[in-house]
Protein backbone atom coordinates (compact mmCIF):
# COMPACT_ATOMS: atom_id res chain seq x y z
CA UNK A 1 0.00 0.00 0.00
CA UNK A 2 1.02 3.70 -0.94
CA UNK A 3 2.12 5.63 2.32
CA UNK A 4 -1.15 7.30 1.74
CA UNK A 5 -3.38 4.47 2.03
CA UNK A 6 -4.81 5.16 -1.75
CA UNK A 7 -3.74 1.86 -3.17
CA UNK A 8 -1.88 -1.29 -3.48
CA UNK A 9 0.38 -2.87 -6.08
CA UNK A 10 0.25 -6.76 -5.87
CA UNK A 11 2.85 -7.93 -9.13
CA UNK A 12 3.17 -11.23 -6.56
CA UNK A 13 6.67 -10.92 -8.47
CA UNK A 14 8.96 -11.62 -4.94
CA UNK A 15 5.65 -12.80 -3.40
CA UNK A 16 6.61 -11.06 -0.20
CA UNK A 17 5.56 -7.67 0.90
CA UNK A 18 8.15 -5.98 -0.89
CA UNK A 19 6.01 -6.46 -3.92
CA UNK A 20 4.18 -3.35 -3.29
CA UNK A 21 7.53 -1.18 -3.51
CA UNK A 22 8.45 -2.79 -6.49
CA UNK A 23 5.14 -2.01 -8.38
CA UNK A 24 5.25 1.16 -7.22
CA UNK A 25 9.03 1.35 -8.32
CA UNK A 26 8.18 -0.12 -11.68
CA UNK A 27 4.94 2.38 -12.26
CA UNK A 28 5.94 5.62 -10.51
CA UNK A 29 9.50 5.86 -11.18
CA UNK A 30 9.83 4.06 -14.93
CA UNK A 31 6.75 3.92 -16.53
CA UNK A 32 4.82 7.31 -15.88
CA UNK A 33 8.11 9.57 -16.01
CA UNK A 34 9.14 7.47 -19.59
CA UNK A 35 5.96 8.06 -20.98
CA UNK A 36 6.47 12.25 -20.34
CA UNK A 37 9.89 12.22 -21.48
CA UNK A 38 8.68 10.80 -25.15
CA UNK A 39 5.71 12.97 -25.13
CA UNK A 40 8.73 16.43 -24.81
CA UNK A 41 11.11 14.46 -27.24
CA UNK A 42 9.27 14.13 -29.93
CA UNK A 43 7.16 17.02 -28.79
CA UNK A 44 3.66 15.70 -29.23
CA UNK A 45 0.18 17.47 -28.76
CA UNK A 46 -1.54 18.19 -25.84
CA UNK A 47 -4.60 15.93 -27.90
CA UNK A 48 -1.30 13.14 -27.45
CA UNK A 49 -0.98 14.23 -23.51
CA UNK A 50 -5.10 12.66 -23.28
CA UNK A 51 -4.93 10.11 -25.22
CA UNK A 52 -1.54 8.80 -22.89
CA UNK A 53 -3.24 9.94 -19.90
CA UNK A 54 -6.36 8.05 -21.15
CA UNK A 55 -4.94 5.08 -21.54
CA UNK A 56 -2.74 4.92 -18.27
CA UNK A 57 -6.31 5.33 -17.12
CA UNK A 58 -7.29 2.40 -18.89
CA UNK A 59 -4.17 0.11 -17.76
CA UNK A 60 -5.21 1.17 -14.20
CA UNK A 61 -9.05 -0.17 -14.55
CA UNK A 62 -7.96 -2.95 -16.28
CA UNK A 63 -5.17 -4.00 -13.81
CA UNK A 64 -7.57 -3.92 -11.18
CA UNK A 65 -9.87 -6.53 -12.54
CA UNK A 66 -6.32 -8.52 -12.99
CA UNK A 67 -6.03 -8.59 -9.24
CA UNK A 68 -2.71 -6.89 -9.55
CA UNK A 69 -3.29 -3.63 -8.58
CA UNK A 70 -6.37 -3.07 -5.80
CA UNK A 71 -7.87 0.81 -4.89
CA UNK A 72 -8.46 1.87 -1.76
CA UNK A 73 -9.50 5.23 -1.88
CA UNK A 74 -7.98 6.06 -5.31
CA UNK A 75 -10.12 5.86 -8.15
CA UNK A 76 -8.77 4.71 -11.98
CA UNK A 77 -10.01 8.63 -13.70
CA UNK A 78 -7.92 10.15 -11.04
CA UNK A 79 -4.93 8.43 -12.67
CA UNK A 80 -5.71 9.72 -16.10
CA UNK A 81 -6.75 13.62 -14.16
CA UNK A 82 -3.51 13.28 -12.23
CA UNK A 83 -1.45 12.71 -15.54
CA UNK A 84 -2.73 16.10 -17.47
CA UNK A 85 -0.70 18.39 -14.82
CA UNK A 86 2.49 16.26 -14.34
CA UNK A 87 2.78 16.25 -18.46
CA UNK A 88 2.36 19.97 -18.46
CA UNK A 89 5.51 20.10 -15.30
CA UNK A 90 7.75 18.09 -17.55
CA UNK A 91 6.94 20.46 -20.57
CA UNK A 92 8.25 23.36 -18.37
CA UNK A 93 10.76 21.26 -16.70
CA UNK A 94 11.99 20.39 -20.64
CA UNK A 95 11.86 23.54 -21.33
CA UNK A 96 14.26 24.92 -19.12
CA UNK A 97 16.79 22.10 -19.53
CA UNK A 98 17.07 23.25 -22.97
CA UNK A 99 18.28 26.54 -22.10
CA UNK A 100 21.93 27.61 -21.88
CA UNK A 101 22.04 28.42 -18.07
CA UNK A 102 19.01 28.07 -16.43
CA UNK A 103 18.50 29.05 -12.78
CA UNK A 104 20.45 28.02 -9.56
CA UNK A 105 16.95 26.95 -7.92
CA UNK A 106 16.00 24.79 -11.06
CA UNK A 107 19.51 23.58 -11.52
CA UNK A 108 19.61 22.20 -7.66
CA UNK A 109 16.50 20.51 -8.53
CA UNK A 110 17.81 18.43 -11.70
CA UNK A 111 20.46 17.14 -9.18
CA UNK A 112 18.51 16.40 -6.06
CA UNK A 113 15.69 14.17 -8.81
CA UNK A 114 18.47 12.79 -10.39
CA UNK A 115 20.16 11.98 -7.59
CA UNK A 116 16.93 10.70 -5.40
CA UNK A 117 15.88 8.16 -8.05
CA UNK A 118 19.51 6.58 -8.87
CA UNK A 119 19.52 6.29 -5.19
CA UNK A 120 16.56 5.07 -4.47
CA UNK A 121 16.73 2.18 -7.35
CA UNK A 122 20.12 1.27 -6.03
CA UNK A 123 19.51 0.83 -2.36
CA UNK A 124 16.15 -1.10 -3.08
CA UNK A 125 18.37 -3.67 -5.86
CA UNK A 126 21.57 -3.90 -3.21
CA UNK A 127 18.50 -4.78 -0.05
CA UNK A 128 17.26 -7.21 -2.63
CA UNK A 129 13.91 -5.46 -1.60
CA UNK A 130 14.53 -5.29 2.19
CA UNK A 131 16.50 -9.10 2.49
CA UNK A 132 19.54 -7.50 3.69
CA UNK A 133 18.39 -4.49 6.07
CA UNK A 134 15.10 -2.42 7.25
CA UNK A 135 14.66 0.48 8.81
CA UNK A 136 12.45 0.79 11.71
CA UNK A 137 11.61 3.46 15.26
CA UNK A 138 13.27 0.78 18.05
CA UNK A 139 10.56 0.26 20.59
CA UNK A 140 7.67 0.78 18.53
CA UNK A 141 5.15 -1.33 16.95
CA UNK A 142 3.67 -0.70 13.59
CA UNK A 143 0.60 -2.63 12.23
CA UNK A 144 2.36 -1.67 8.13
CA UNK A 145 5.89 -2.59 9.07
CA UNK A 146 6.75 -2.43 5.15
CA UNK A 147 4.84 1.32 4.92
CA UNK A 148 7.04 2.57 7.75
CA UNK A 149 9.93 1.06 6.05
CA UNK A 150 9.27 3.16 3.42
CA UNK A 151 8.99 6.71 5.26
CA UNK A 152 12.07 5.80 7.37
CA UNK A 153 13.94 5.06 4.09
CA UNK A 154 12.44 7.81 2.31
CA UNK A 155 13.37 10.10 5.35
CA UNK A 156 16.95 9.10 5.34
CA UNK A 157 17.14 9.22 1.50
CA UNK A 158 16.00 12.37 1.38
CA UNK A 159 18.42 14.03 4.04
CA UNK A 160 21.69 12.81 2.34
CA UNK A 161 20.23 13.85 -1.29
CA UNK A 162 19.96 17.50 -0.13
CA UNK A 163 23.86 17.04 1.33
CA UNK A 164 24.85 15.92 -1.96
CA UNK A 165 22.74 18.39 -3.96
CA UNK A 166 24.43 21.32 -1.62
CA UNK A 167 27.54 19.66 -2.26
CA UNK A 168 27.44 19.17 -6.02
CA UNK A 169 25.57 21.97 -7.23
CA UNK A 170 26.78 24.87 -5.16
CA UNK A 171 29.98 26.80 -5.13
CA UNK A 172 31.46 26.51 -2.27
CA UNK A 173 35.13 25.35 -0.72
CA UNK A 174 36.36 21.96 -1.02
CA UNK A 175 36.66 21.55 2.79
CA UNK A 176 32.47 22.45 3.09
CA UNK A 177 32.44 19.27 0.85
CA UNK A 178 33.78 17.48 2.91
CA UNK A 179 31.99 18.31 5.84
CA UNK A 180 28.58 17.19 3.65
CA UNK A 181 30.71 13.65 3.44
CA UNK A 182 30.99 13.48 7.01
CA UNK A 183 27.80 14.86 7.88
CA UNK A 184 26.68 11.67 5.78
CA UNK A 185 29.22 9.21 7.27
CA UNK A 186 27.49 10.45 10.88
CA UNK A 187 23.94 9.72 9.70
CA UNK A 188 25.14 6.51 8.74
CA UNK A 189 26.18 5.89 12.21
CA UNK A 190 23.24 7.49 14.02
CA UNK A 191 20.95 4.88 12.03
CA UNK A 192 23.01 2.22 13.34
CA UNK A 193 23.76 3.13 17.13
CA UNK A 194 19.98 4.30 17.71
CA UNK A 195 19.11 0.84 16.47
CA UNK A 196 17.16 2.37 13.21
CA UNK A 197 19.28 0.71 10.73
CA UNK A 198 18.46 -3.18 11.27
CA UNK A 199 20.40 -5.54 9.76
CA UNK A 200 19.39 -8.87 8.62
CA UNK A 201 22.53 -10.37 7.48
CA UNK A 202 26.50 -9.57 8.42
CA UNK A 203 26.60 -5.84 7.47
CA UNK A 204 26.24 -2.21 9.05
CA UNK A 205 24.68 1.25 8.33
CA UNK A 206 28.51 2.55 7.40
CA UNK A 207 28.23 0.15 4.43
CA UNK A 208 25.56 2.72 3.41
CA UNK A 209 28.39 5.17 2.35
CA UNK A 210 28.64 3.24 -1.08
CA UNK A 211 25.51 4.16 -2.24
CA UNK A 212 26.08 7.81 -2.59
CA UNK A 213 29.97 7.10 -4.01
CA UNK A 214 28.25 4.90 -6.55
CA UNK A 215 25.12 7.19 -7.24
CA UNK A 216 27.49 10.47 -7.28
CA UNK A 217 30.08 8.28 -10.20
CA UNK A 218 26.73 7.73 -12.49
CA UNK A 219 25.22 11.22 -11.92
CA UNK A 220 28.79 12.54 -12.92
CA UNK A 221 28.77 10.25 -16.26
CA UNK A 222 24.55 10.99 -17.17
CA UNK A 223 25.45 14.66 -16.81
CA UNK A 224 28.59 14.82 -18.82
CA UNK A 225 26.47 12.11 -21.33
CA UNK A 226 23.67 15.56 -21.51
CA UNK A 227 26.06 17.56 -21.62
CA UNK A 228 24.58 19.49 -18.81
CA UNK A 229 26.86 21.45 -16.36
CA UNK A 230 25.16 21.23 -13.01
CA UNK A 231 27.93 20.13 -11.05
CA UNK A 232 30.97 21.45 -9.35
CA UNK A 233 30.17 25.04 -10.34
Amino acid sequence: MTTTGAYSFMPEILHTNVDVILGAYISDLLIVPASAVIINAFSLSWRANLCIAAIFTGVDWFFTTLGIYQHFWWKSIYTGLGLIPLYTISNWFWTELNKCRPSLPFRLLVIHLTYFALQSTITFAANRGGQLFIMQIPYMHFDDPTKMMVILGSLYQFIVSAVIVLSLGVKMPCRYRLLGIAGIILLNWAIGYFGIFVPKVSITSHQLILVPIITVALMIILFRAAKLDYLFP
